[in-house]
C-alpha cells in the first residue's frame, strides 16, 4: 500500500491455519472485521476465539496482507497475482482467464 513503510518481519503461518482459510474460501464462509484503521480483515467464520489466519485486500487492489491472529503486528504481503495463484488452486475455483 503506497505510503506505508513496514519493517521486514517473519510471519509464521501454520499449515492448519492456511488450510482452514482455504476451506472457508472454497465454500464462501468467511467473516470480516474492520479494524480501527479502516482495514477489513477476512477470517474463517467461527474461528475468532481460536488462532486463525486473517487476510485483507489493500485499497487499490495490488496487495493482499496476511497475518495470524496470535501476532497481528507481523504481516506478510502478497501481490495480487500471488493471491490469485493461491485461490486459483482451491477446490471449486473458477478457471483463470
Amino acid at each position: 500500500m503506497a505510503g506505508i513503510e513496514r519493517e521486514p518481519a517473519e510471519v509464521r503461518i501454520p499449515k492448519a491455519a492456511l488450510d482452514a482459510l482455504a476451506a472457508a474460501l472454497s465454500v464462501r464462509t468467511v467473516a470480516m472485521r474492520t479494524w480501527p484503521d479502516g482495514i477489513e480483515w477476512m477470517y474463517p467464520m467461527g474461528t475468532w476465539d481460536d488462532p486463525h489466519l486473517e487476510v485483507a485486500l489493500m485499497p487499490g487492489g495490488e496487495e493482499v496482507w496476511l497475518r495470524m491472529s496470535t501476532d497481528r503486528s507481523s504481516v506478510a504481503v502478497w501481490t495480487i497475482q500471488q493471491w490469485w495463484g493461491f485461490v486459483g488452486e482451491l477446490p471449486g475455483a473458477a478457471p483463470q482467464d
